[in-house]
């Protein structure tokens, strides 16, 4: 039997998927999963492995191979070392920011999970990939899983090899800009790099059609103190999403009819999300100020972005993010699912 040392709680990913296409005759199967959707700098990152039946495999330190977010980094390192070891084949690939500001994250983002199975040096015959949408490569079949790098042996594989090569092209990009932090917080929108972008700018390394680097292409009138407001708010509300685990696909997405202030990914249900934010409780809430008309109007706007993107059977809600921006740390509260009417109805 394989040899393994301790790791993380929580119950590891199995190749329940794998061995049942193995069983129907397929016989390379190749998981895949991208680093870096949601950061405000760096390349997107991709990963492809495919992987044996490691029931018995002589290989130490399997039980690392999980979801990369659930491991140390120091975990994570080790992780892709097993991964290097266990797997038949491994590659990763990459989108660029400028890649990113051209195309747009989604597209970026299966752009570098081509590229990262173009790098594999056997073409599997079935792909399995992380989320809600399948990734069209050279017409192989493939299967979306949600939370896939929880449940799949082989995207959680893909998984540690897209973010340990993302998180040390961070550390190269942090060498080449200093003043940002990129190596500590790996382009995510902290209070830090929130900072450093104010005093500094965006550098070439920044996706510049992310907020706050895209007001930076059309300097026009100085922003006023409410949007000023409302951007830092905005930055806030993103930041607080990523951590609880949501995934940011969009920002600011305007239609005739109103705007979303963020579009996020919560396992397979899009989000659509409304931020409120004030500097003072003095005068009511920020969450106060969302009436029924207003979450109605992000409704109608929701389903033109299904209808734009071609997601209308998706699951979907919208949540309600209201952000105290006080002195000191800021004071955020989350409303999911807030009531809304049907669409057309107001």
């Amino acid at each position: 039997m394989a040899r393994r040392s301790a790791s993380p709680a929580g119950a590891a990913p199995t190749q329940t998927r794998e061995r049942s296409l193995w069983a129907q005759g397929v016989s390379r199967v190749a998981g895949v999963d991208e680093a870096g959707r949601g950061p405000l700098a760096g390349p997107v990152v991709a990963g492809a492995v495919a992987l044996p039946d490691l029931d018995g495999a002589d290989v130490e330190d399997l039980a690392l191979i999980r979801d990369s977010k659930t491991l140390t980094p120091a975990q994570r390192e080790r992780a892709a070392e097993v991964v290097r070891a266990a797997a038949l084949d491994a590659a990763v690939g990459e989108a660029s920011a400028q890649e990113i500001d051209a195309m747009g994250i989604l597209p970026a983002t299966r752009l570098a999970m081509r590229r990262a199975l173009d790098g594999l040096s056997v073409a599997p015959d079935y792909l399995l990939v992380d989320g809600t949408s399948a990734v069209d490569w050279r017409g192989r079949p493939c299967l979306a899983i949600v939370k896939g790098d929880r449940l799949c042996t082989a995207i959680a594989a893909a998984s540690i090899m897209a973010k340990t090569h993302r998180d040390a092209l961070m550390r190269e990009l942090d060498a080449r800009y200093p003043g940002y932090g990129l190596a500590q917080h790996k382009g995510y929108a902290s209070p830090a790099h929130l900072t450093a972008i104010a005093q500094h700018g965006p550098s070439p390394a920044h996706r510049r059609t992310f907020s706050p680097m895209r007001a930076t292409l059309m300097p026009a009138a100085p922003p006023s103190p409410r949007s000023r407001l409302g951007a830092q708010g905005e930055e806030i509300a993103a930041a607080y999403l990523a951590v609880a685990g949501l995934r940011v696909a969009a920002r600011n997405f305007r239609t005739r009819r109103g705007e979303v202030d963020i579009v996020a990914e919560d396992g397979e249900t899009l989000v659509f999300v409304e931020v409120r934010t004030r500097r003072t409780a003095s005068f009511g809430s920020p969450e106060e100020s969302v009436t029924a008309r207003k979450r109605q109007r992000v409704a109608v706007v929701a389903q033109e972005y299904l209808r734009q993107h071609g997601l209308e059977s998706r699951p979907w809600r919208v949540d309600v993010v209201a952000v105290l921006a006080q002195r000191g740390t800021p004071e955020v509260r989350h409303y999911p699912n807030v009531e809304v009417s049907e669409p057309g109805t107001y």
